[in-house]
């Protein structure tokens, strides 16, 4: 079978000779399928995906448990199986994701697609993307959407990168929802909070608005929107997606259930700050669903909401200053950076400290087969003994690290000279 590369400059020879256009769908393969004819092929190819262990969302999971059950990592001292240069730099502050046998990360430029197993490039499309991407399934297309924002809004890419012709990406954007123009991100490292996605939609807060939408993931169509809080407060976190119903909030201290579908909003809540805390408001950081309600991170400690009204379940104070974190949810343990000097582990079920460790970014831990890891610019990697708080490594090989990711005994994470995949010492 013709290489993609062979059947790319074959396609840019005959557009040439004949003086026609090449359309973007023709070269990249992603073209809309119907349903009747396609149906079988799209869903033979996303089979594929379900033989290995994925990450598809920066925190896992539409809920944002940042915990997958069935993934593991190094459990002691790793070493380095493979690291991944790329021709335009990645650092920034957003993690990986890993869909089937293909990571995916966004830099200051571009997407780049990495081989799970050796690092080898796939492909590298420019563009300006300022997120961790979400994986969506997208009906109209055989490969799934990656949804992503910019500083422009929100774009939905082919996760089969399209191609390139004469240095630009063809077939690589499917659609884009407009935001806000911010020219001054143009030199900035990418660090804006990942779309959420879940059954074939994509909920995302529109770029330097308040606005969070309910975006279909084939065409980018709107399905609804809605204002969180008041006009231009910018404070507004990474939706999260759990049986039916978003839940949103904010920094000034607004919580916000919607109904997935429609957008109705179910309730909205305000709840008083701390006494203690000498604080105006609560200052959410982003939340995280579970079936005993709503774990949300605030400056001076982390919350249990009631899922049915919004109605506070349990309060938990450790005075510090988280202001860019968010939290794990794994095995009964809520798992939170408190910005100063600890990483909290706190039962889920009675809001009660069951252990502090040292670890004083504020950052976003995942979890993964009874360990916690932590990556911060500028600092260490490390592992974290889930049931005990005693740290199990510490890795200082490069001098940045972003949120990593966890799959089948490898951890994913990129450092400042590209992706790395970390798996146990021998």
């Amino acid at each position: 079978m013709p290489s993609r590369r062979r059947l790319l400059v074959g396609a840019a020879g005959i557009a040439g000779a004949v003086g026609t256009t090449v359309t973007a769908a023709a070269l990249a393969g992603t073209e809309p399928i119907l349903a009747d004819n396609g149906e079988d092929a799209d869903r033979a190819d996303r089979a594929d995906h379900t033989d290995r262990i994925e990450w598809p969302l920066a925190r896992y999971d539409p809920a944002g448990t940042a915990h997958n059950p069935d993934a593991s990592g190094p459990k002691s001292t790793p070493e380095l199986a493979w690291r991944q240069d790329t021709a335009s730099t990645m650092h920034g502050l957003t993690a990986p994701i890993l869909v089937g046998d293909t990571l995916y990360g966004v830099g200051r430029d571009s997407l780049v697609a990495f081989d799970r197993d050796t690092g080898e490039i796939q492909f590298e499309r420019s563009g300006s993307y300022w997120s961790t991407p979400a994986r969506a399934e997208a009906t109209a297309y055989r490969s799934d959407t990656l949804a992503v924002y910019s500083r422009t809004g929100v774009y939905g890419l082919s996760a089969d990168g399209g191609y390139e012709l004469l240095g630009r990406p063809i077939g690589t954007e499917r659609w884009h929802a407009p935001g806000q123009d911010t020219s001054n991100w143009s030199s900035s490292s990418a660090r804006e909070p990942s779309p959420v996605a879940a059954d074939g939609t994509v909920y995302a807060v529109i770029p330097e608005t308040d606005r969070v939408a309910a975006l279909d993931a084939s065409s980018g169509q709107q399905q609804w929107e809605h204002v969180i809080g008041k006009e231009r407060s910018i404070g507004t976190n990474q939706p999260v997606v759990s049986d039916g119903t978003v839940y949103v909030s904010s920094t000034p201290g607004d919580l916000v259930a919607f109904d997935a579908e429609t957008g109705t909003t179910r309730w909205q809540a305000h709840p008083a700050p701390r006494e203690e805390s000498n604080l105006q408001y609560r200052e959410f950081q982003a939340p995280t669903v579970t079936d005993a309600g709503i774990v949300v991170p605030d400056r001076k400690g982390v919350a249990l909401f009631d899922r049915a009204d919004g109605s506070l379940v349990w309060d938990y104070f450790h005075d510090g200053n988280g202001t860019d974190g968010s939290a794990a949810v794994a095995d009964g343990t809520v798992f939170v950076t408190d910005g100063t000097e600890s990483l909290h582990a706190i039962g889920l079920e009675t809001g009660e400290r069951e252990w502090t460790a040292e670890y004083s970014p504020d950052t976003h831990p995942i979890v993964a087969d009874g360990v916690v890891y932590l990556g911060y610019q500028m600092s260490e990697l490390v592992a974290i003994d889930a049931d005990t708080g005693d740290r199990r490594w510490t890795y200082e090989d490069a001098i940045y690290f972003s949120q990593p990711i966890a799959a089948d005994g490898v951890l994913y994470v990129f450092g400042d000279e590209g992706l790395m995949a970390l798996e146990e010492g021998s």
